[in-house]
């Protein structure tokens, strides 16, 4: 890579139809706006990044190798091959780019501990990053050993609110822990952080699922407070509301709201393969067999190293040699 070589950045303006495309030097990239020296007249700009719509930059050829690792499945070489990028770039902006791929590798592993590390890495540069939604949160109710729970202990006592906020997530369901992480919640939920904010009072709903006594008008109030969420970080609020609407039995809502996360808030692979299979377990609750086939060979085909998978492939298998597939007439929606 040219230390000299030329950026690009495409560009909609907000109500306008087609795009402009740039050539400048890309001095920062955050959530909010990129800030450009354009090209040839070294003038500085800023534009809102709600308005780029594809940045083209120069990249080591580490970077290249992590990417083709990465769309690959090769995991550990990707993170590998950004490890060695980061090494060689300088580029602020590019190395929280390099980091969030390497978060998105290590979710894609399901090892929440590393991509909890990388995370604060990237953050402490950018606390409001564009790639907040890797942030690795869990979003189930059952209490797992997660390998990350020892450091999530540390996390939890810490000043820093995302260290906070992930230690109390993965420690929510554990039975020592619960009452400590909830307070932690309860104190990041008043955050002037909107990010950490709305994440910690979206976290709290899991609570509630536990105790099991939720009814339709607090899904219903839950589903309103959506719109208060940045829309990047909808995904875990949505999998919380599908699992109410499951537990109540409104199979046509849970499974609306499960298929939003791969539909349009696929940042977590993990999350976007579970929210598929529970979409299709729903449809399976309403007699649609068939379209939950298709789910669950969809999450199979497009989660292949998820942990949900291998369940997916049992329900198919299942689903195949029994004879439900003379359809129940279709469930009222609800």
């Amino acid at each position: 890579m040219s230390a000299s070589a030329q950026d690009k950045i495409e560009i909609r303006p907000d109500h306008h139809v087609g795009h402009a495309t740039l050539p400048c030097t890309i001095l920062d990239f955050t959530q909010s706006e990129v800030k450009v020296k354009l090209l040839p007249s070294g003038s500085v700009r800023t534009y809102p990044s709600s308005q780029v719509v594809k940045v083209h930059t120069p990249q080591t050829d580490q970077h290249q190798q992590g990417l083709k690792h990465l769309q690959a499945g090769q995991f550990e070489k990707a993170i590998s091959s950004f490890g060695e990028a980061l090494n060689v770039e300088n580029r602020a902006w590019v190395r929280r780019e390099i980091l969030a791929l390497m978060i998105k590798a290590a979710l894609s592993q399901d090892d929440y501990l590393k991509a909890a590390l990388r995370f604060q890495m990237m953050v402490e540069n950018e606390p409001n990053s564009r790639h907040f939604d890797l942030i690795p949160l869990d979003w189930t109710i059952q209490e797992t050993l997660s390998p990350a729970r020892s450091a999530a202990r540390n996390w939890l006592t810490s000043n820093d609110e995302v260290k906070q906020l992930m230690g109390a997530s993965i420690l929510l369901t554990a039975r020592d822990y619960e009452a400590q992480a909830e307070a932690a919640l309860r104190s990041l939920a008043t955050s002037t952080n909107v990010n950490v904010q709305q994440l910690a009072r979206a976290q709290l709903w899991r609570n509630r699922l536990k105790a099991g006594d939720l009814s339709h008008l607090e899904l219903q109030r839950w589903e309103r407070n959506l719109s208060q969420i940045p829309e990047h970080l909808k995904a875990g609020a949505y999998f919380l509301l599908g699992t109410g609407y499951a537990l109540l039995e409104r199979h046509g809502q849970a499974s609306a709201c499960f298929l939003w996360i791969p539909l349009g808030y696929d940042s977590n692979p993990q999350l976007s393969a579970l929210a598929n299979l529970k979409a299709a377990d729903s449809l399976v609750a309403m007699g649609q067999t068939a379209n939950a086939l298709r789910l669950y060979q969809e999450t199979v085909a497009r989660y292949p190293h998820s942990a949900s998978q291998q369940i997916a492939q049992q329900m198919i298998d299942q689903l195949l040699k029994s004879d439900s597939f003379n359809e129940k007439p279709p469930t009222q929606p609800n």
